[in-house]
């Protein structure tokens, strides 16, 4: 009797979890691997409200199950919770029900996968290889062990791996002696003892994405409330505005903040000193004391700036990690780290109204090695513009493509979706890259 399709989800986040709530009814037999808890990196920027309302971030088979348990996580679909109400209110309640009940290992960290008995390098491009089944190295503490898959979802996101904060992408000198100096996510300055490390200090933000608008926000609140306090905002960009805005934004939460970040990147509160066109050549920090202040150099064009700050908020975004497929036949783009086929397509379009993006196909989604997909925050690589919308109906299109249907779709809602067809025209709108918290952020 032949077994049944064992199917791996890499990650428990919002799209891994409902991969697995739509793979269970197609018959595989499912295992989820988390390194952390479920939905931690959500949980990491979970004071920070969402873009996107609840009705865009769960799929109706998820909010059906949740029902019959007697759970309704929202009154209103139209209100945008914060990552933490998300994952206390969703993502964890559908995590204890079943059919999910006891299929997610956490504290499990994929270290690498294979094929069975097959290298990178063999038969390239051959769907032959898909006779053999994945092998997953997986640890949890200090045992590790192999799992085997005939599909294995890479969902593992990348908001754990920022990047580096200094002038090109790399470490700028003294970064690595600094690090306890520096914030990478959105720090919580509503949280008190958060707040006393920023409260009348300097503080050096870098980044231009959705995060550092966020960080820019809450920083410019902090220094109203503490006046000693100063902010250095150093971005990239010279665009004025810094924040591009899509005309009639259904996102209000995301308009708000571009226009309250666009005037604080103008100059507007004395409190914040923005310094467009900035790089960071270096970090010191003194040896004489732990105390001390950095030493921050700043590059304009060709003239350079001393500063001495007291902390970091590096909000440069995010990086996906390609070392756990190294040994696979995946194509990335050179330019986002993302699948190649989905990255041209994201990189084709003009506009950046992540609302108004091409529907994924499975062949966009595909890699050579079958039966191996990169989904969710991860499949964008780089490229900021992923709402979890687009994971829910990366999750239809890839089962389809598995079943042979391409009409199959077990009710993951598009609620608020708004594709386009390939070939279409987008608006000439794009917000700022080098962000990962909006992609998290439904």
């Amino acid at each position: 009797m032949a077994h049944r399709r064992r199917l791996l989800v890499i990650g428990a986040g919002p799209v891994g979890l409902e991969a697995a709530l739509h793979a269970l009814p197609l018959g595989y037999e499912v295992r989820v691997l988390e390194a952390g808890r479920v939905g931690e990196n959500v949980v990491s920027w979970g004071h920070v409200p969402m873009f996107s309302p609840w009705e865009m971030n769960c799929s109706s088979q998820g909010l059906g199950i949740l029902a019959r348990q007697g759970v309704r996580p929202f009154a209103d679909g139209r209100a945008a919770p914060t990552g933490r109400e998300y994952v206390a209110r969703y993502l964890l309640p559908l995590r204890s029900c079943p059919p999910l009940l006891g299929i997610v290992q956490e504290r499990t960290r994929v270290v690498a996968v294979s094929r069975d008995a097959t290298l990178k390098q063999d038969r390239p491009g051959d769907r032959a290889r898909a006779l053999r089944p994945f092998r997953v190295l997986a640890e949890s503490g200090v045992r590790q062990e192999i799992h085997e898959a005939e599909v294995v979802l890479d969902v593992s996101g990348t908001y754990g791996r920022a990047r580096e904060l200094g002038n090109g992408g790399i470490p700028a000198p003294g970064e690595k002696e600094a690090a306890t100096c520096i914030d990478r996510g959105v720090p919580d300055l509503e949280v008190p003892r958060v707040a006393a490390r920023f409260a009348g200090r300097t503080i050096l933000l870098v980044g231009a994405g959705h995060s550092a608008a966020t960080s820019a926000v809450a920083l410019a609140a902090l220094a109203s409330r503490h006046p000693r306090t100063r902010i250095l905002w150093s971005f990239r960009s010279t665009r004025v505005p810094l924040y591009p805005r899509v005309p009639e934004d259904p996102l209000t939460r995301r308009d708000a903040l571009c226009a309250g970040a666009n005037r604080l990147a103008q100059g507007s509160d004395p409190r914040i000193e923005p310094c467009p066109g900035s790089f960071v050549e270096s970090i010191a920090r003194p040896r004489s004391s732990a105390r001390a202040r950095l030493e921050v150099i700043l590059k304009t064009g060709g003239r350079l700036r001393r500063e001495r700050v007291d902390r970091i908020v590096a909000n440069v975004g995010y990086t996906p990690d390609a070392s756990i497929h190294s040994e696979l036949q995946v194509h990335l783009c050179y330019a986002t780290c993302g699948p190649i086929k989905l990255a041209a397509a994201l990189l084709g379009e003009d506009g950046g109204d992540c609302l108004s993006q091409v529907q994924p196909s499975a062949d966009r989604l595909s890699n050579p090695e079958p039966g191996f997909y990169i989904l969710g925050a991860k499949s964008y690589g780089r490229n900021s513009t992923f709402l979890i919308r687009a994971g829910l109906e990366q999750i239809r299109t890839v089962f389809a493509a598995l079943a042979g249907d391409p009409r199959l779709d077990l009710d993951v809602a598009r609620l608020g979706h708004r594709p386009k067809r390939a070939g279409a025209a987008a608006p000439a709108v794009r917000p700022p890259g080098g962000d990962r918290v909006p992609a998290a952020r439904g």
